[in-house]
């Protein structure tokens, strides 16, 4: 029986900032300039990595103190950010679960934010391990994030299906010996499944 491996952000459940931008600029061009300015997108990324939320947005407002409110809404708003749960694919999750599919998660998130959503949502009971960037300072698609669930469970790579709405975080995960599938929607995760006889 094969070992499943989820991604969380934008597999499972919906995070999206201009939710918070889009409402604070009131002009999708002026939040796109904003992105694009500061990077934030990329301080996002080391944060994930386990940089302090604030470490990280002090120094990025440092550089650019005509945003330094809206940077800090990065920190200060940050569960509104988040959109709910992607109920498709949660119940691709339980239908696996009730097949007694062993299930794991790999995420890039940041061990401060996690909390949030990690008490929110009951389909986090399904996991047997979930590895968390910020929490072990490695991200997608670095070989080691994918090896550590590998090695904590006594996992073979190829043994497990890898599921990632990222094409570096799938190939990544194909680099180190999984099946690997790209997320582009419940049906199509389904139809992916289904191609493998796992449903």
């Amino acid at each position: 029986m094969k070992n499943i491996i989820f991604d969380l952000g934008q597999v499972l459940i919906n995070w999206n900032p201009d939710r918070v931008y889009d409402a604070y600029f009131k002009d999708k061009h002026k939040t796109r300039q904003f992105y694009e300015e500061t990077g934030i997108f990329l301080l996002n990324k080391e944060m994930d990595k386990g940089l302090s939320f604030d470490e990280g947005l002090t120094f990025l407002s440092s550089k650019f103190p005509h945003y330094e409110e809206p940077i800090h809404l990065w920190k200060n708003k940050w569960t509104e950010m988040i959109g709910g749960e992607i109920e498709g694919s949660v119940e691709i999750l339980k239908q696996l679960s009730h097949l007694n599919y062993p299930l794991y998660a790999i995420t890039n998130w940041s061990a401060e934010t996690f909390p949030y959503v990690h008490g929110k949502y009951e389909f986090f009971q399904y996991f047997r391990d979930i590895v968390i960037s910020g929490k072990e300072n490695v991200i997608k698609p670095d070989p080691l994030i994918y090896e550590l669930l590998l090695r904590r469970n006594e996992l073979e790579p190829a043994d497990c299906i890898f599921i990632d709405d990222v094409d570096e975080n799938v190939e990544g995960a194909k680099k180190v010996g999984m099946d690997a599938v790209k997320f582009e929607g419940p049906e199509k995760l389904l139809a992916d499944l289904k191609l493998r006889d796992v449903l």
